[in-house]
């Protein structure tokens, strides 16, 4: 049985302009330990890439409980080691322990911490640490911020006893931290559905619109509820940055953090994709915070969690999250069928597909999608992007069997709360699909998620009564990607097998001529009126500050989804579970 320990954590806000928090953890120390280690994890369950949130500390001292300084020592990158007996000349023992540091926390993302004058959002994993080996059953934490601000809205349980105090607990450690707080006087809102209240909390700046945000996110929950059928928590916090060109969420237990732009609440494409990541995120409090791949719990903070499941966790997720907007009607089924045309050709956009099946995409998670350069998409293929697709691909398989990827979701669940403590293998995941659809459908269904095996969406397109139209083009085809600094023309990123590829270009080559005729970003916006298809170009380029010439022939481009046409729009109805 692991051993326990108790802790109590205070949060100090005093100075937020300097972006500094203060963190105070007091407990006991066991009566059989002479040391314990603490730790602050280096990622977030979530989000798979190594943070190292222990760079941001500073000042961390240790008292006993007559105040007298107790030796720590940092042991790796963010574990440090707390020895029991005092430092001074009196080396008698002490009983308790206070572990205090402060914390930098200026960065605004759903998964870092961001405290300045207007708000703090504390991000739990990148703040509160834990001690390694121990679990951490009820833990407390009070929150202190200055006279100005007004609320808290987080997913924690609120304890407190008087209106001044801001006192919080937790069921363990790993609940403590994957509970974001928002802070500050953020405008608050929100909704019951099933007698479960919702709160929504709203950071930052928005212009008008008239756009029904908390209409909208009710309808949202009551969709998903209707396959998920029950509610696992007792309240739901969706806590929302409207800050310029952000955009994204981070899932937890009973709440989630979003980042919109505000100037695009008045743009309806945009807008119903802000529906979806809402309806994302929220599918998570079952799928990932609950149904789990193995390996995603327990949780070792200090290492990566090495999983082949991300289709699972992500795939599923963003297949359903579109499909939940369509099935709450507020978007059309054309609406849908473009989202899923924009997907498609995302992925006929990606040559890394050809070499990265998704199981593989899922295990480099740590090291590729989080992590991407120059030439990710030639070498990688996202989990989340081909993983809704091939669930997508599921749905419509299972439906000629009078079935749906609900119904796989109602096993994943079933299993889940008869096995709540642990996750679910693959092997599992395919025997549930090969029970709902038969063999056959299985081993397309696993071709899919284990080889590079292109996806025939013809196929898939026919068997749910849709058409796909697909577009050639005429226009040249260079094939990279720019970053335009100023007028000067550099590249980004050169695509696989592109003409740009073929003439050697690379990733940061800044392009200076054609045929002599310099080229700024008015004529790389126009190298489509101006090249032909077939002709070869000198084009003189600076690569690491030599001038060099290389020879450039446009091609033609990869042909793309135009549009989806529903054919037979009762069997579209029926495969995407819609209301005739």
């Amino acid at each position: 049985m692991q051993k326990s320990i108790q802790l109590d954590y205070k949060l100090l806000i005093e100075r937020p302009e300097e972006h500094y928090v203060k963190v105070i953890i007091s407990g006991q120390f066991p009566q059989d330990e002479e040391s314990l280690s603490f730790f602050l994890p280096s990622w977030s369950p979530g989000s798979y890439l190594m943070r190292e949130y222990a760079r941001n500390i500073r000042k961390l001292t240790v008292t006993s409980e007559t105040g007298e300084r107790l030796y720590a020592e940092q042991m790796h990158k963010g574990v440090w080691d707390v020895e029991r007996l005092h430092t001074g000349v009196n080396q008698k023992r002490a009983n308790s322990f206070e572990v205090s540091y402060e914390i930098y926390c200026h960065e605004l993302t759903v998964r870092t911490s961001h405290v300045d004058l207007s708000h703090a959002f504390i991000h739990g994993p990148s703040v509160f640490m834990g001690v390694k080996d121990y679990s951490m059953p009820n833990p407390k934490l009070e929150v202190r911020f200055p006279p100005l601000w007004s609320k808290i809205s987080t997913g924690l349980k609120d304890i407190s006893e008087k209106r001044e105090v801001f006192l919080y607990s937790a069921e363990d450690y790993d609940t403590l931290i994957d509970a974001p707080l928002e802070i500050g006087c953020h405008e608050t809102d929100g909704f019951r559905v099933q007698n479960v209240d919702h709160e929504l909390a709203f950071y930052g700046n928005v212009l008008p619109h008239n756009r029904k945000i908390k209409e909208d996110m009710k309808t949202i929950v009551e969709t998903v509820l209707a396959t998920t059928k029950e509610i696992p928590y007792e309240k739901y916090t969706f806590i929302t940055h409207f800050v310029p060109s952000k955009y994204g969420g981070l899932e937890h237990l009973n709440s989630t953090a979003l980042h919109f732009s505000p100037t695009l609440l008045n743009d309806r494409k945009e807008y119903v994709n802000w529906l979806a990541l809402v309806a994302h995120e929220y599918f998570h409090t079952w799928n990932v915070k609950r149904i789990r791949p193995v390996e995603l719990g327990p949780f070792d903070y200090l290492n990566e969690a090495m999983t082949r499941m991300l289709w699972l966790a992500e795939g599923l997720t963003s297949f359903m999250d579109e499909l939940f907007v369509v099935r709450s009607g507020l978007c059309s089924l054309e609406e849908y069928l473009d989202m899923q045309k924009d997907n498609w050709n995302r992925m006929l956009g990606i040559p890394g597909r050809y070499f990265h099946s998704l199981d593989d995409s899922s295990f480099n998670a740590w090291i590729k999608l989080y992590r991407p350069d120059e030439n990710s998409a030639n070498s990688s293929i996202s989990y989340y992007l081909k993983g809704g697709i091939v669930f997508f691909a599921l749905n419509i398989l299972l439906n000629e069997k009078g079935l749906s990827v609900d119904h796989l979701f109602d096993a994943l669940w079933t299993r889940y709360k008869n096995d709540p403590a642990h996750g679910v293998t693959s092997d599992e995941v395919y025997d549930m699909v090969e029970k709902l659809g038969g063999k056959e459908i299985c081993d397309e269904f696993k071709m899919l998620n284990q080889t590079t095996e292109e996806l025939n969406l013809e196929k898939y397109a026919q068997k749910m009564g849709l058409e796909i139209v697909w577009e050639e083009s005429k226009a040249p085809y260079v094939g990279a990607n720019a970053d335009i600094q100023g007028d000067r023309v550099f590249l980004k990123s050169v695509a696989l097998d592109s003409p740009a590829s073929k003439a050697g270009l690379n990733a940061d080559d800044e392009i200076i001529a054609l045929n002599g005729m310099r080229v700024t970003k008015k004529e790389w916006g126009d190298f489509s009126k101006m090249l032909l298809v077939g002709t070869p170009y000198e084009m003189t380029l600076s690569r690491l500050g030599q001038l060099m010439k290389v020879v450039f022939t446009p091609g033609k481009a990869p042909r793309t989804v135009k549009e989806i046409k529903p054919v037979n729009k009762a069997l579209v109805t029926q495969v995407l579970g819609l209301k005739s």
